[in-house]
Formats: structure tokens, C-alpha cells, sequence
């Protein structure tokens, strides 16, 4: 196995542990949305940089260009599908919070 997909396995496995802390969980984040947007904005101009380093993917962009557009159409399409199936399933609004989690919300709300 790879280095680096060890890596990012376990990356990915101490932000799992520092999250799931009772004491992380309970406190509010505001900077957490924006540091995971700069964070991807970042992540895709590096992407977007190392395809257009790449001759070959420069020189054959119009064979591959009509064929990536229908994937990435149907992968957000399914992914789209993906996310709303799972919400209904699992009972979820678009805040992802259960109805009993909604309810104490309009409680919270109302007695501030």
C-alpha cells in the first residue's frame, strides 16, 4: 500500500477522533465552514494546475471534453439523487437534524 493513502487514512482517522469529542461536538465552530471552503477553493486550484501541467491532457481536450461533461453531469445528478434519498430515509430536513433535533431547535429559538 501507497504511503500517502496511508496517510490520509490516517488523517482522516485522527479528525474523525478529534471530532467525535464530547467537548469539540459541544462547542460552536464558525470558522470551521469557511477553513473547509478555503480548503477545497485550494484543493481544486492545485488540481486545476496539475491538469493544465499535463500536455496530454492539453492536447486531447476536445476528444475528452464532451465525455467529461456527461460524466460530471450524471456523477452530480446521482450524487444529487444520492443525497435526497438518503435524507428521506433517514428522516433528515435540509439542515440535516431529525425532527425531534428540529423541534428542540424551535424551542431553543423561541425561548432566546
Amino acid at each position: 500500500m501507497d504511503f500517502s493513502l496511508l496517510l490520509y487514512i490516517g488523517m482522516l482517522a485522527l479528525g474523525v477522533l478529534v471530532g467525535s469529542r464530547k467537548s469539540v461536538r459541544s462547542r460552536k465552530l464558525p470558522w470551521l465552514g469557511r477553513l473547509q471552503s478555503v480548503a477545497l477553493i485550494a484543493l481544486i486550484a492545485v488540481l486545476g494546475v496539475e491538469i493544465g501541467a499535463d500536455d496530454k491532457v492539453i492536447s486531447s481536450l476536445g476528444e475528452i471534453g464532451l465525455s467529461a461533461l456527461v460524466i460530471t453531469v450524471f456523477a452530480l445528478a446521482g450524487s444529487l439523487l444520492a443525497v435526497t434519498l438518503v435524507r428521506r430515509l433517514l428522516g433528515l430536513d435540509s439542515q440535516g437534524r431529525t425532527s425531534s433535533q428540529r423541534e428542540e431547535h424551535e424551542e431553543e429559538v423561541k425561548g432566546a
